[in-house]
């Protein structure tokens, strides 16, 4: 019996956050603005497309954001009014079907396999669930295949309010066009590495030996992007999604210059947060498989260091902190964090590209 071709959507809510500010003040909506942080310290969540033009985008720091577009007003973000609209939107999907995988505050994906209505057809209930969405004031993208890797990139492809539709029998060649910065989990370093073996596409990648891509990455990582690559994501939507770590950070006031003030702080106010956080009394009450510490420096370069662990110890991450602060040469720091691996049952269904 042949096995039934999945159908797999990704929404991705177009410029969230910002759409959402403009609901509220439509005056926005002819002026460039990003919510986020516009002081030294801050930093862009997203922004809307007036501001994306002058070349604004999410995760830079306001101060660069204010130089790009010194006209840019700035939005302190209210997570529980984007909560509340990203719900509606959830409540729309659920007319759908009920499998749904919320990969974000504003991305679901959607197993459209077993539609009912709209005639078995996920681009007629896609763009029925595009024109529900307008009527909250906010518009989606929506990128359609046999699989979520594929459905994420395709979803790009007509930003804002469009979709796109990439057939079974089509996805090698969508893949091989692909420039590898597009597959999700190759960021800039991994992409770098590839790059100076002459790997630049999905083509490059069908076309090299599969020990040979694991020579380049590791056995890990070098497996999943082959893989991906000849268009293979067995990955399911997880209706239930199992969380893989914990943690919490804190973007400081003015920058830490003696590692004794961040062992206090790890100690008196980010321990505390973690473990209510994990809503556990004592610390061996959670099993664990890493923990780490996360420096942000002064000039926002990062480093992380993990170890591996049964049970959180306070004191591996002062040992962590102490690793990590010699890196930063003198650096002040503006960012410190910590956080727990968890055990996952589901391991080797869940594989990840984390290449940087």
């Amino acid at each position: 019996m042949a096995e039934i071709a999945r159908k797999i959507a990704l929404l991705d809510l177009d410029a969230f956050f910002a759409s959402a500010e403009e609901l509220r003040d439509p005056s926005l909506k002819t002026r460039p603005f990003a919510v986020g942080g516009g002081g030294e310290r801050g930093v862009v969540a997203t922004a809307n497309y007036l501001a994306r033009q002058f070349g604004v985008k999410s995760a830079m720091p306001g101060s660069h954001a204010r130089r790009l577009c010194p006209q840019l007003t700035f939005i302190r973000p209210d997570g529980n009014y984007y909560r509340e609209l990203s719900d509606k939107v959830l409540d729309i999907l659920r007319e759908l079907t009920p499998r749904i995988e919320p990969a974000s505050i504003d991305e679901f994906y959607l197993d459209l396999t077993h539609l009912e209505g709209f005639k078995g057809s996920a681009t007629l209930a896609m763009d029925f669930v595009r024109e529900q969405i307008k009527t909250l004031g906010i518009t989606g993208s929506a990128g359609i295949s046999n699989q979520k890797m594929v459905a994420k990139i395709a979803s790009e492809e007509r930003k804002p309010d469009g979709q796109f539709v990439v057939r079974p029998a089509e996805v090698m060649d969508y893949i091989a066009a692909l420039n590898l910065k597009q597959i999700p989990g190759v960021g800039p370093k991994s992409q770098q590495v590839l790059t100076n073996y002459g790997l630049t596409t999905g083509k490059d990648i069908q076309n090299i030996e599969l020990q040979q891509l694991q020579a380049i990455l590791g056995d890990k990582a070098g497996y999943v992007l082959f893989e991906r690559c000849h268009g293979r994501d067995r990955r399911e939507v997880v209706t239930e999604r199992i969380r893989k770590s914990v943690g919490v950070e804190q973007t400081l006031a003015t920058d830490m210059r003696l590692e004794s003030t961040a062992q206090a702080y790890v100690q008196d106010n980010l321990l505390p947060k973690l473990r209510q956080r994990m809503k556990i009394t004592h610390w061996r009450e959670q099993p664990i498989r890493s923990q780490t510490l996360k420096l942000k420096f002064s000039d926002f370069t990062q480093t992380t260091v993990s170890r591996s662990a049964q049970f959180i110890s306070p004191s591996l991450f002062y040992q962590l902190l102490d690793e990590a602060w010699q890196r930063g040469k003198g650096k002040g720091v503006r960012l410190l964090g910590i956080s727990a691996t968890l055990p996952d049952p589901n391991e080797q269904l869940q594989l990840e590209l984390e290449l940087d």
